[in-house]
């Protein structure tokens, strides 16, 4: 079992990828129609890169909250996609977009851009990997047999590896770790309609259950980090650890 002192060094660790500049207050700040906002509505063409760069936030996109709409958010012709992944709250706010070790990037510079086999369906599922490499972004745990699921206070943590599992596939362990990483790769789905991206977890039993993604946060020494910590039932762990501040968050595709 996992303990609340190892949830801390996830959040310490995803703090410490902050830049030395200080934090984007616009990822921070409530949306209004102010005047300044107004102005900055002319930058809304541009892209999601160039916002970022511009010290804007990410663009959300449209059919998010839309669930009736229903229209191909990937395009069908390509094989392989290409794609940034934003995490929004689920009113909407954006914070940024998700690198490959599971922390929320709100710099240009440290947005990890991902490739993967265009999904056939919503229940289809592929692996996340770094562009133009061959590293794999993970879910794993320390031990072999990990269970998650309904009522369980697990939780899974983040890794990047080239070690590759086959859809369907229980734990395979990394034994270029040290520790050893037992993980799955080919867990995640990304549904062509929306964008709305998912995982899920294959139990030591063979069962497949869904992967939800709480957003914990951290301030240190000023600055405030977001990490997504993957878990299987979010009322049971956010129960489990009532100091925390883990909030539900919404995470989407952006295809480049």
């Amino acid at each position: 079992m996992h303990s609340l002192l190892h949830l801390l060094s996830l959040l310490a660790i995803a703090a410490s990828v902050v830049l030395a500049s200080p934090a984007n207050p616009g990822l921070l700040a409530t949306r209004s129609y102010s005047g300044a906002a107004l102005r900055a509505g002319s930058a809304r063409a541009a892209t999601n890169a160039q916002r970022l760069a511009r010290g804007l936030t990410p663009l959300v996109p449209k059919n998010l909250f839309t669930p009736t709409r229903v229209r191909r958010q990937l395009p069908s012709s390509s094989p392989t996609l290409t794609a940034n992944i934003g995490i929004f709250k689920k009113d909407g706010t954006s914070l940024g977009y998700l690198t490959n070790q599971g922390t929320v990037a709100t710099t240009q510079s440290s947005i990890t851009t991902f490739s993967f086999r265009n999904p056939s369906s919503a229940s289809d599922v592929v692996e996340l990997i770094t562009a133009g490499t061959s590293t794999r972004t993970v879910l794993m745990s320390y031990s072999d047999g990990y269970t998650m699921g309904s009522g369980s206070t697990n939780y899974l943590t983040w890794a990047i590896t080239t070690l590759s599992t086959p859809a369907g596939s229980r734990q395979q362990g990394d034994l270029t770790k040290g520790p050893t990483q037992y993980s799955e790769s080919t867990i995640w789905s990304i549904d062509p309609s929306t964008g709305a991206v998912g995982a899920h977890w294959v139990n030591p039993d063979g069962s497949t259950v869904p992967v939800y993604f709480l957003l914990g946060t951290m301030t240190v020494a000023g600055h405030t980090t977001y990490s997504l910590v993957p878990v299987g039932d979010t009322e049971a762990f956010k129960a489990r650890y009532p100091n925390v501040n883990y909030s539900d968050v919404t995470v989407t595709v952006s295809v480049l």
